[in-house]
């Protein structure tokens, strides 16, 4: 799978890492950098060229969005314990027009990924981290999270799990 992320910046970058490090460690699942998935990329050099060129010329970067909630659910294991962010005109313009430029389809309410229920080892999914287990990691991760609104402005490529490409 190959995205566009938009990752936070500084102090908030850490003390998000930090988060998902600790409960990926207590729960022995997969760590990934924090971010918000803007939508989904073809791997083709043309699309990646057509969106890089958006970013730059936007001028939308970075994006301030406001916590509503954390939120622990079976609904992907890549959407299982996250920060749902207001979707702010702002951040909708810039996940739609980066829709529309890559063809990706319809996008997913935004949020900020906190947990992935892939076992760190098998990368399966868990069918131990049920709702009642989410929701108490989301209760946890909610204590554990002081900021009220994030900035986020890295944007990066994403592939497989690996940044391949940022602009700036």
């Amino acid at each position: 799978m190959t995205a566009i992320f938009l990752r936070p910046l500084g102090r908030q970058e850490r003390d998000l890492q930090g988060l998902i490090d600790r409960i990926a460690g207590e729960y022995q699942t997969v760590s990934f950098p924090p971010h918000l998935t803007i939508c989904g990329v073809p791997d083709e050099p043309a699309v990646f060229d057509a969106a890089a060129a958006y970013i730059k010329e936007c001028r939308l970067l970075p994006l301030t969005v406001a916590k509503t909630a954390v939120t622990g659910a079976v609904i992907t294991p890549f959407r299982a314990v996250f920060i749902e962010v207001e979707n702010t005109s702002a951040l909708r313009e810039f996940r739609e027009r980066l829709r529309e430029i890559v063809g990706a389809p319809a996008l997913i309410p935004p949020h900020i990924s906190l947990l992935y229920t892939l076992d760190r080892v098998t990368q399966a999914p868990r069918p131990d981290l049920d709702a009642a287990a989410l929701a108490r990691i989301a209760a946890g991760c909610a204590d554990a999270i002081s900021d009220t609104d994030f900035t986020l402005a890295q944007p990066v490529v994403n592939s497989a799990g690996r940044d391949v490409n940022a602009w700036r």
